[in-house]
């Protein structure tokens, strides 16, 4: 089960959890701030909505989403937080067209970190998920290569192909861009939160670099080292040896 955290906006797992007064509270693995969910009310037979159709293998990611309070009943204590409730987003859901006219689409909107694109704080000097200090930002630093710039905005222009998409993350992976390609897909989804493909982008991101196997060695192995010390002191042994005769020889002829 993962759920996206209202204050870094990372999509993360379940991993800490309390109830509180029959809701549900669960701790961001991310950043340590806590969403609170209640179950959702039920409309009415009349006006509930038909089920969507169920796609082909969409994986169902848990995103939180405000709960209007019931008309009735006493209000909540004013210390309390607001209650959120969470609901399925579909992998397979309509996206939205990524081609905004008049929006970098290499820079972080506004109200958002322009390093990792977390949410930032009010009356705050640096960022809370990632130590950024925004005065000492420099642009320049944190823009993606022309080539990666290139295959993101051909990308854009086939953004609901998913083939393009694994094209776009096999080449980064291969030229280390991958940090590079997470931040773009963090700042697609701080635009639009819901769209699948960004969604389903940003994970894979997550998925091919924690899987990925080293294709070197850190050093040699242990087996190796011995085998390379026995012959050494092998080979000190016998030059030893074959010293000590020449000495002796030299005695005997003096």
């Amino acid at each position: 089960m993962k759920y996206q955290c209202e204050s870094c906006d990372r999509l993360v797992k379940v991993e800490t959890y309390v109830l509180e007064d029959h809701a549900l509270a669960v701790a961001c693995p991310a950043c340590g701030a806590w969403t609170r969910a209640a179950p959702s009310l039920a409309p009415p037979a009349s006006a509930r909505p038909a089920p969507a159709p169920a796609g082909d293998g969409g994986e169902g990611l848990a995103v939180a989403v405000p709960v209007k309070a019931p008309a009735e009943g006493p209000p909540p204590p004013p210390s309390r937080p607001s209650v959120t409730a969470l609901r399925v987003v579909r992998q397979d859901a309509p996206a939205a067209d990524p081609r905004v006219s008049g929006e970098d689409p290499f820079q972080a909107p506004p109200g958002r970190c322009p390093k990792c694109v977390a949410p930032m704080r009010e009356d705050a000097g640096s960022c809370s998920a990632c130590g950024l200090v925004y005065a000492n930002f420099i642009p320049d630093e944190h823009q993606p290569s022309e080539l990666l710039a290139g295959e993101w905005r051909e990308l854009l222009e086939a953004w609901h192909d998913w083939d393009a998409h694994d094209r776009l993350l096999s080449q980064a992976m291969g030229r280390g861009e991958m940090a590079m390609v997470g931040r773009l897909y963090r700042m697609r989804l701080a635009r639009a939160p819901n769209d699948a493909q960004a969604l389903r982008g940003r994970d894979e991101v997550v998925r091919r670099v924690t899987t990925a196997t080293p294709l070197t060695s850190d050093g040699p192995s242990p087996v190796l080292g011995r085998k390379v010390k026995t012959v050494v002191m092998g080979a000190v042994l016998v030059v030893s040896l074959v010293l000590l005769l020449v000495l002796v020889q030299m005695i005997r002829a003096a």
